[in-house]
């Protein structure tokens, strides 16, 4: 890590944890202001927020039940990505195993398995040494080598899919923080060895310093993996303020919800929540979800949220995203 003065800040350079192609690990350059802070920190979901990957998971689901179970089920897809917004893959294996190995077929619906099986388990599901976990374990560790093995085999074949699998305007959010020089990481429910083989093809050692991936989530979800980064960062000669987080998702209760759920006794938490959604349609979905849950509720009272609405932001004629152009188009307060 090394220092440079420029008038009133100060620039560190920390090298990235994620290896990126060729098994360099980029230099990110952080900015450090006149209260001796960077001006924010940044913790970015990775599913559905910086890339589509239903493709990679969508096979690996098959394959691992299939596995597990020994046949083929039609349509576990789909019931497999409506459990994404669980927190972390304990919960979301745990409900796979319920709907399709103990025949708990009204779990299809993620609100029923909330209901009536996490609001109940989540301790067990998420700790280590309980049965709960240990299974939602087992399917995970298979889960990671096949998933893993799939997107080597894309790459290998195919490097393009990964590029048109980008979701391009919060890619330039990315860019645009790192040019401010705020540190990034990533949070992710995804097992360690395929997180990080994704952040390789996706190029995101050019902006994160490191990611957080289930095996950080051990206990809990995403709201223990912040302090675990944060601590990181100051570890790393960097002072966070705990008022300039800001948390990048598309689930208000799994990413923007760990934030609000995330506390510090030291002093004032303040969350920037920036929620990523498709279009107009989730934004009213999302809208509908608030006024009828008093949870998802307290999050929007309690943070500073925006919809990021991916449809409506405009490319320039080299489809380059132009976020400085009609911002109240495509950041909605919520």
């Amino acid at each position: 890590m090394d220092t440079n003065d420029t008038n009133k800040n100060t620039f560190l350079k920390i090298t990235s944890e994620l290896e990126g192609f060729l098994g360099k690990h980029e230099e990110i350059s952080i900015t450090i202001t006149e209260d001796g802070t960077p001006m924010a920190v940044a913790f970015f979901d990775i599913d559905k927020t910086l890339a589509e990957l239903k493709s990679i998971h969508g096979r690996a689901v098959q394959m691992l039940f299939k596995e597990v179970l020994g046949r083929e089920i039609k349509g576990i897809e789909e019931i497999y990505f409506d459990g994404f917004k669980l927190g972390n893959s304990f919960r979301e294996f745990d409900r796979m195993d319920h709907i399709f190995d103990k025949k708990h077929y009204d779990w299809i619906d993620p609100k029923l398995y909330i209901k009536e099986r996490l609001d109940l388990k989540k301790k067990e599901i998420d700790s280590e040494g309980t049965e709960e976990h240990e299974r939602a374990q087992m399917y995970l560790s298979k889960y990671v080598e096949i998933a893993s093995k799939i997107a080597d085999e894309i790459y290998k074949n195919n490097p393009g899919e990964f590029e048109s699998s980008k979701i391009r305007p919060v890619f330039a959010l990315a860019r645009f923080y790192k040019a401010l020089g705020v540190p990034m990481f990533g949070m992710t429910a995804n097992g360690g060895k395929f997180a990080r083989i994704i952040a390789k093809y996706l190029g995101l050692s050019d902006f994160f310093i490191g990611i957080a991936t289930d095996e950080d989530m051990i206990g809990g979800g995403k709201e223990i993996v912040i302090p675990k980064l944060i601590k990181k960062l100051e570890e790393k000669g960097i002072k966070v303020s705990k008022e300039k987080l800001v948390v990048v998702g598309d689930s208000l209760s799994g990413d923007i919800g760990s934030g609000y759920r995330y506390k510090d006794k030291s002093g004032e938490i303040f969350i920037k929540g920036i929620l990523v959604l498709k279009d107009m349609n989730e934004l009213e979905k999302v809208r509908g979800q608030i006024s009828e849950n008093p949870e998802l509720s307290k999050i929007i009272k309690n943070t500073d949220t925006e919809a990021f609405v991916v449809e409506n932001v405009e490319m320039d004629t080299d489809g380059v995203p132009m976020l400085f152009s009609h911002k109240n188009n495509f950041l909605i307060k919520l």
